[in-house]
């Protein structure tokens, strides 16, 4: 059996309309600035990582017998 995949997790206390309202904001803003300085990489790894995936689950689905035949 295979362990769950590990993600990332962010535990925050409990927060009012307000504060999730600014913690949101901040979030933005740091993606915002990441997009700014990386986002052309980061457009060419999405890109890839896609075109992986769709190879991967196309893979899946030859080698599954129990896959259903789209083509009739």
């Amino acid at each position: 059996m295979r362990s769950p995949r590990r993600h990332a997790q962010i535990h925050l206390p409990p927060l009012d309309a307000g504060y999730a309202l600014t913690l949101v904001d901040i979030f933005e803003r740091a993606i915002e600035a990441i997009w700014r300085a990386h986002g052309h990489r980061m457009a060419e790894l999405r890109d890839l990582r896609a075109a992986r995936d769709q190879r991967n689950t196309a893979s899946a689905l030859d080698l599954d017998p129990a896959a259903p035949d789209l083509d009739s």
